[in-house]
């Protein structure tokens, strides 16, 4: 019972930490000068981001691809005028760091 104990808090644990972690990687990968996680900014609160792709089995790969290329190449849905930027004006995201930041985002 001990042994089951620790392993549901490592698991709680681990899920907290990730959830924290999330957060510091948009901030790291300047998502943050566009986007808050509530309010709009030049580019949409990752809130209305995750109201809009809910239940749509095709969010995941889309804003993966958006995050990696930018609006032009990535081909998801966008707000406004503004455009997601390509690697070259921000820093580079790879697929792992991408499919954390969507699971951060739709998470919320």
């Amino acid at each position: 019972m001990k042994t089951l104990h620790l392993i549901v808090a490592a698991g709680l644990l681990g899920m907290g930490f990730s959830a924290w972690a999330n957060p510091q990687l948009a901030d790291e990968k300047q998502c943050m000068q566009c986007h808050s996680v509530t309010k709009d900014g030049a580019g949409p609160a990752f809130q209305k981001i995750a109201i809009r792709w809910k239940g749509d089995p095709s969010a995941e790969k889309t804003l993966v691809a958006t995050i990696r290329k930018g609006s032009v190449d990535g081909g998801g849905r966008h707000w406004g005028i503004a455009k997601m930027p390509d690697d070259s004006e921000r820093p580079l995201v790879s697929e792992d760091e991408a499919k954390q930041l969507v699971k951060w985002i739709l998470s919320l």
